[in-house]
């Protein structure tokens, strides 16, 4: 799926990669060139210098630099089992985030992080599914369990009065998915009502989508984007990457693709196992919040192609009711 309406580009200058470079210790700047990525999380570019290459990435939200040494903590024990992933790097200082916010406007992103380059293929929803598996499998191993509070988004949902406000403003404002969104506003509500909070909490990725789920010329699955990692239930997160990747592009359930990855995932030693429709309440949550931030992107005007792309998207591989019974059938 894809993931949230962008709200910005932020740039970067020549004089910037070389600050990024002496404080990371890169070597002399070559050349640099993006964005090569844009996305939820913010955007990447190419920096070259005489030591190799790297990827910069601009937040579009400040980020916190205890959160993100969490998150490089948890990465790094996914790459110690065998999870291909990029690196993180730390300044001369020792700090993962660095700031350029010198002669930059007052609400412009001034934060970056550094990471090893890894050269990746476009997003493909038909990659191995069983490697999509052990990779999940892999992740959750390490996933320390958290009492910690889970982020509302993958636990809350739209609600119904929402969803049909949402329908009469995209319908007084002329959406040319007014009319596909009104009708299946009554069905994406009622299967609000299989949301269950979450339980058996762990550290996990949280934004597993194809996107962020990548070939390599060489054949092997990265995951990348790991911002977001923090308390889920982990069954809620292997129902997530099942409707990704063992649905069609009509969102109906390939069940050789599902069993793959599913035996993948417990021969790497997944936690987690799907019993029951509640278990896929993140899935719910989730695909409904960006489903709707991208229905009020274009009623504010932002990027309307881009939303309207992704409305479409869910209204042609949503997750109902049967696609749910046909993955525990599985």
């Amino acid at each position: 799926m894809n993931d949230t309406p962008n709200p910005g580009v932020p740039m970067l200058t020549w004089a910037d990669a070389a600050t990024i470079a002496q404080r990371y210790r890169l070597g002399p700047v070559a050349s640099l060139t993006g964005p090569t990525a844009t996305g939820m999380q913010g955007a990447v570019w190419r920096l070259r210098t005489s030591d190799g290459d790297y990827a910069v990435k601009v937040p579009l939200r400040p980020q916190d630099e205890g959160e993100m040494r969490a998150n490089a903590a948890f990465t790094r024990a996914a790459i110690d089992v065998g999870v291909l992933a990029p690196a993180a790097l730390r300044t001369t200082a020792g700090d993962l985030l660095t700031d350029l916010a010198a002669g930059r406007p007052a609400d412009a992103p001034t934060q970056v992080r550094v990471y090893a380059w890894v050269d990746l293929d476009d997003a493909d929803l038909g990659i191995d599914p069983g490697a999509v598996g052990r990779v999940l499998g892999l992740v959750h191993r390490v996933g320390a369990p958290t009492t910690e509070a889970v982020d509302p988004w993958y636990t809350e949902t739209v609600g119904e009065r929402a969803w049909a406000a949402l329908a009469r403003a995209a319908s007084d404002g002329g959406a040319p998915f007014a009319a596909d969104l009104t009708a299946v506003t009554a069905s994406v509500s009622d299967l609000e009502d299989l949301v269950r909070p979450p339980s058996g909490l762990r550290i996990c990725h949280r934004d597993l989508w194809a996107d962020n789920v990548r070939t390599t010329p060489g054949g092997r699955l990265c995951v990348i984007d790991w911002d977001n990692a923090g308390p889920a239930d982990p069954a809620g997160e292997l129902a997530m990457v099942l409707t990704e990747f063992a649905t069609d592009a009509a969102g109906r359930v390939d069940p050789g693709r599902a069993r793959r990855l599913l035996d993948a995932y417990a021969d790497a030693g997944g936690p987690a196992r799907l019993r029951e429709p509640g278990d896929f309440s993140m899935v719910v949550c989730v695909l409904g919040h960006i489903l709707e931030l991208h229905v009020r992107s274009w009623l504010r005007g932002e990027e309307r192609n881009r939303s309207e792309a992704g409305v479409a998207e869910f209204l042609d591989r949503r997750v109902t009711r049967s696609t749910i019974e046909g993955l525990l059938a599985v």
